[in-house]
């Protein structure tokens, strides 16, 4: 991804879509830590109170050629970010044709297509960097974003059962996966 996109939401408010890069660490640590505190965090890996990520490792992330980090902005302030990153991209059986997704946003923000648009931005970044599978673990309750998922092309082909345990109950992953080719 080498450029920015402005997206208009259904409200007809505009926001950007671009590369996450090494600058915007510290908005998107800001992001991070008010994302964390979001009714949507318990839908992710993501937690409250979880330690700040290492920035010269962050950066290192951002700038990698084997990973893609996307941020969907409003205005100077980050409200989702997205990635796709090759699973093993030096091992010879795997040769980096896998990758593994991942996406988070504000509340506010869902139900307005961002990540149907981030999805299909990671989709093009695979399918230009020889991917041939993607997949991602996804909490069963998350509905919005295996509904997601379905719509753009990936199939459900597990099940991690008591995969974590929130609010003192199990709740399980599903596994999902697309064929690029």
């Amino acid at each position: 991804m080498n450029r920015s996109i402005k997206f208009k939401l259904k409200n007809g408010k505009f926001i950007t879509i671009r590369r996450t890069r090494g600058a915007d660490y510290e908005a998107i640590m800001k992001f991070m830590e008010k994302f964390t505190h979001d009714v949507g965090a318990i839908q992710t890996f993501q937690y409250a109170g979880q330690p700040k990520k290492d920035k010269e490792k962050s950066i290192q992330l951002y700038e990698s050629k084997d990973n893609l980090h996307v941020s969907a902005w409003d205005g100077t302030n980050v409200i989702g970010t997205c990635s796709i990153s090759k699973i093993r991209p030096n091992h010879p059986y795997s040769q980096g044709k896998s990758a593994s997704i991942g996406m988070v946003m504000l509340s506010k923000y869902t139900h307005n297509g961002i990540g149907n648009k981030m999805m299909q931005i990671l989709e093009k970044w695979a399918r230009e960097n020889g991917v041939h599978r993607i997949e991602a673990e996804i909490r069963h309750m998350n509905i919005p974003s295996i509904a997601n998922c379905i719509k753009n092309g990936f199939l459900i082909v597990g099940l991690q059962r008591d995969a974590a345990i929130i609010n003192g109950k199990y709740v399980h992953h599903y596994l999902v996966e697309k064929i690029l080719d």
